[in-house]
């Protein structure tokens, strides 16, 4: 399994995509499919969309956004 195919896997609920640039490839998205943040999660730092340059880094996002839409 790739790495992307393990990041989708451990994260059902976003969908994740890479964006191109003129020079190649771009950053690494992903956006929450099927739910909307609460006034709660907002104001706890929860995003619909985050972004990043690796798919590491991006891994790190999506732990960091599973914590924050717990805490609601």
């Amino acid at each position: 399994m790739t790495e992307l195919e393990e990041l989708v896997a451990g994260f059902p609920g976003w969908s994740i995509w890479r964006s191109r640039a003129d020079d190649g490839p771009g950053d690494w998205y992903a956006t929450r499919r099927g739910h909307r943040l609460t006034r709660a999660e907002l104001v706890a730092g929860a995003c619909m969309t985050v972004a990043a340059e690796t798919l590491d880094e991006l891994r790190r996002e999506l732990d960091e956004q599973t914590g924050r839409s717990a805490a609601r």
